[in-house]
C-alpha cells in the first residue's frame, strides 16, 4: 500500500468531490508520512509525489473508467491496474460509518474558517474517534486526526478551481510497463 489511504467515498448531503480543486496533501500514518499535490476534478484525480509511491511518481485515477494509472516517469512508463480502496480521495463532509458528530467550535485552519467536529465512526466492528476541520463555505474536510494521533490528512494551499482535463488523461510520451517493482 502506499499511503493514499484515508477513509473511503461517502454518501453526504453536499458532497465535495464534484469541485475542482488543487491543494497539497499531507498523509500520516504512524511513522509513515506521505506529501503529494493533488488536483481534482469530480471523479478524477491527480496525484503527484514528493517521494516516489510503488515506483510511481505520478497516480492518475479515473472513476469513469475503473482504472488507475500509475506513472513510472524515470522509466517513461505507465502500469495500469483496477482501482482500489487506496486509490480513493475522500472529500466530503461526512465520513464512512459516521455514527456520530459533535460541534467542538469555530477557528481559523490555512486562512479559512472551519467548523472542528468531534467525529465517531464504526468500520468493521470497530469503533474509530477522529477530529475533523471542515470548511464553512465548501464543507470541505481540510484535516482529519485519529483522536489517538496516529493518522492524519490535511490538504494545504487549498484552491477551488477548474481544473484541466488534460491533468487526467494518460501522457502519450510513456509506453507500458509491467507490474511495479514493489508488486512483482
Amino acid at each position: 500500500m502506499f499511503g493514499l489511504v484515508a477513509s473511503f467515498i461517502s454518501g453526504p448531503a453536499h458532497q465535495a468531490e464534484a469541485l475542482d480543486f488543487s491543494a497539497d496533501r499531507i498523509v500520516k500514518n504512524g511513522k509513515s508520512v506521505v506529501k503529494s499535490h493533488v488536483n481534482a476534478k469530480d471523479d478524477r484525480w491527480r496525484f503527484e509525489f514528493a517521494q516516489p509511491q510503488r515506483g510511481a511518481s505520478v497516480i492518475i485515477v479515473r472513476v469513469d473508467r475503473g482504472i488507475a494509472w500509475l506513472i513510472l516517469s524515470k522509466r517513461r512508463q505507465y502500469f495500469e491496474e483496477p482501482i482500489v480502496s487506496d486509490h480513493r480521495l475522500t472529500v466530503t463532509e461526512n465520513m464512512t460509518g459516521e455514527i456520530s458528530r459533535e460541534l467542538v467550535g469555530d477557528e481559523v485552519l490555512d486562512g479559512r474558517p472551519v467548523e472542528l467536529f468531534e467525529v465517531t465512526v464504526v468500520l468493521a466492528g470497530e469503533t474509530q474517534h477522529y477530529y475533523r476541520w471542515v470548511t464553512k463555505a465548501e464543507r470541505f474536510p481540510l484535516k482529519t486526526v485519529s483522536k489517538q494521533g496516529t493518522w492524519s490528512e490535511e490538504f494545504q494551499r487549498l484552491l477551488f478551481t477548474e481544473q484541466s482535463p488534460f491533468l487526467f488523461e494518460l501522457p502519450r510520451r510513456l509506453d507500458p510497463a509491467g507490474p511495479p517493482e514493489s508488486m512483482q
